[in-house]
């Protein structure tokens, strides 16, 4: 279950999330062992995210997931959201960025793993 968070200073509709989040869900398919279904995806839209001081069309997503992921999946899935990226929203490689962070640890079903 990885948990994404996404941010843009775009305004988007709450029709315009349900329809991202679904993509991007779609995505995390690409990571093993990681189902579309038990995905958490957070978007924050009309965010004010600065670049050189001012805000600007951008967006950035983390993706929090327990365990390492082969590269190549990560790679993959990253590559994937990008397409998504430019399809839905028409930003540009250069105007989104993409964290990947895998924890030793994750709570989950009442206890820690």
């Amino acid at each position: 279950m990885p948990f994404l968070h996404f941010s843009t200073t775009l305004q988007l509709e709450a029709q315009q999330k349900a329809e991202l989040s679904r993509e991007i869900a779609e995505c995390v398919k690409l990571l093993p062992g990681k189902p579309a279904d038990r995905a958490m995806i957070r978007i924050d839209a009309g965010c004010e995210i600065y670049r050189g001081g001012v805000v600007e069309d951008c967006a950035f997503m983390e993706t929090i997931f327990q365990k390492p992921l082969p590269v190549e999946a990560q790679k993959a899935y990253i590559e994937a959201l990008y397409e998504v990226m430019k399809r839905l929203l028409d930003l540009d490689v250069p105007q989104v960025y993409f964290a990947m962070v895998d924890l030793d640890t994750w709570g989950s079903r009442g206890t820690l793993h």
